[in-house]
């Protein structure tokens, strides 16, 4: 007993240190960056190795701490908060979500708390949109998120490629929630994750450090375009640093056995390779897209062709993608507009989706189509929600597409694309899942969104950021930061003089 209790203990001091350092600690880039290490690296890990869901209530914790913190002192401050450029899509979203819980065709699920967990699913991250938008206003706190998200993903993908190594049943002692998940009991029950070969055989499809199968590549094909980004301005040992990133993004990609992931990596590539096209290190982007490919083709070719990933990339060819989306998501997709006619109002939150499945009940997910992101909003929020996060999505894809182009800093230019291109890839992706219900897909979806609201709306009312004048040596020298003027920052503590 007391074995298994000390470190829980321990890790449970640990945490509630962390969570009074995030409701503090005045820097908000920091506290930030912990929040980013603790999603990237702990969140699933944690989940699986207890096995128990709640677990995830860590992560609700820490984004209510530091938000928490962060309006209070800015109300202390007496300083004007003004409204994020989007915001309003934003509240109005929340709004609609907050009101779905009182929807007559939401079923009762164990009272109140499926109301709260139908909400959490929504806007669990909604604060760091607020937060991204008030913080990241330099070019170094840009940077900075960039190598948070490559290493993560990194690491992950090392850990995806060791989970690949294992039998099911090796895996599963790596703790409760691995062996219900590979193993197919409990919750999951008949829906194993591992992937089933033609001679009979059953392979593991890894988690990484994700709590699903492919979140290792779904965290990685987020952080390609910013590992291409890292690859022309970094300098020196940090671009050395970038060979050993590369290759443990490709293994994370490499071994998922996930379309999903492939799909929203190579869509962000080819976005990020887009948007950052008129920069003056084009040649170098050519060259960085050249050897990021290379280490992926050197990773699929290290593994073989017979890899369940390596199986899938064929079924999503140019010549077979529209039958293999047919055959596996036409069905659901078909049903969008059904559902819109019988559901205009939604049945309220935590009808579908991950909440319902917390409690077990999963009577109403088969009668129910909810693969796709859109079947989802629709029975979850209605017509009115799923046009209003429509609305926000598309905003952003229209400003990233119209405004980071005519960005003349190419450094920011760069970060900026860096961040804009895996939205794209998580539109494409909506169609035939909802990834942004969960990590990575979800907080990256949200803090993204108020970056680029600042620096393609807010801050373009300061000329300097849109000249280059703000910062002319970030294009050789990657330490500088540019900075807007301090007037314009709520939370003036966020960034450093």
């Amino acid at each position: 007993m007391t074995t298994e209790l000390g470190p829980a203990a321990v890790g449970a001091v640990l945490f509630l240190l962390l969570v009074g350092w995030c409701f503090t600690h005045r820097r908000l880039d920091r506290s930030l960056a912990a929040l980013g290490l603790y999603l990237g690296l702990l969140d699933g890990y944690l989940k699986l190795r207890t096995g128990s869901p709640w677990i995830t209530l860590g992560r609700d914790v820490l984004v209510a701490a530091l938000a928490g913190g962060a309006l209070l002192r800015a109300l202390t401050s007496k300083k004007p908060l003004p409204l994020p450029p989007l915001g309003g899509l934003v509240l109005a979203f929340s709004a609609i979500v907050l009101i779905e819980i009182f929807n007559p065709m939401r079923p009762n699920l164990i009272g109140g708390l499926g109301g709260l967990a139908g909400v959490r699913q929504h806007l669990g991250f909604v604060p760091l949109f607020f937060l991204g938008y008030a913080v990241m206003r330099t070019d170094g706190h840009l940077r900075k998120f960039a190598m948070i998200l490559v290493v993560c993903a990194a690491i992950g993908g090392v850990v995806s490629y060791i989970q690949s190594t294992l039998t099911p049943e090796q895996l599963a002692q790596w703790g409760p929630g691995y062996r219900q998940r590979v193993l197919g009991t409990g919750l999951f029950s008949g829906a194993g994750r591992v992937a089933f070969h033609a001679d009979g055989s059953i392979a593991v499809r890894p988690f990484g450090l994700g709590s699903d199968m492919g979140a290792g590549a779904l965290a990685a094909a987020l952080a390609f375009p910013a590992l291409l980004g890292m690859m022309i301005w970094a300098k020196g040992g940090l671009r050395a640093a970038t060979a050993p990133l590369a290759i443990g993004l490709a293994l994370a990609v490499a071994t998922s056995g996930s379309r999903t992931g492939l799909i929203i990596a190579l869509v962000s590539v080819a976005a990020f390779a887009l948007l950052a096209a008129a920069s003056r290190n084009a040649l170098r982007m050519v060259v960085g897209l050249m050897v990021g490919a290379a280490f992926v083709y050197g990773v699929f070719q290290q593994l073989g062709p017979n890899t369940s990933t390596a199986k899938r990339a064929q079924t999503i060819a140019p010549g077979k993608l529209v039958t293999t989306y047919e055959n596996e998501r036409g069905s659901g997709a078909a049903k969008i507009g059904e559902y819109v006619l019988r559901y205009p109002l939604g049945l309220g939150v935590g009808s579908v989706g991950p909440a319902r499945a917390v409690f077990g009940l999963h009577d109403q997910q088969e009668r129910l189509n909810a693969e796709t992101l859109w079947n989802f909003l629709i029975l979850e929020v209605g017509l009115a929600g799923l046009a209003v996060f429509l609305a926000l999505m598309l905003s952003l894809l229209w400003l990233s597409i119209t405004r980071i182009r005519r960005i003349a800093d190419p450094m920011l230019r760069l970060n900026l694309a860096a961040i804009a291109a895996p939205m794209f890839g998580l539109f494409a992706a909506s169609f035939s899942g909802a990834a942004t219900l969960g990590v990575p897909a979800g907080p990256y979806l949200w803090f993204s969104a108020g970056v680029l609201s600042y620096w393609l709306v807010r801050a373009r009312s300061d000329p300097r950021a849109w000249s280059g004048a703000v910062d002319t040596t970030t294009a050789t020298s990657p330490t500088s930061s540019s900075r807007v003027p301090p007037s314009a920052e709520p939370f003036p503590e966020a960034a450093p003089a």
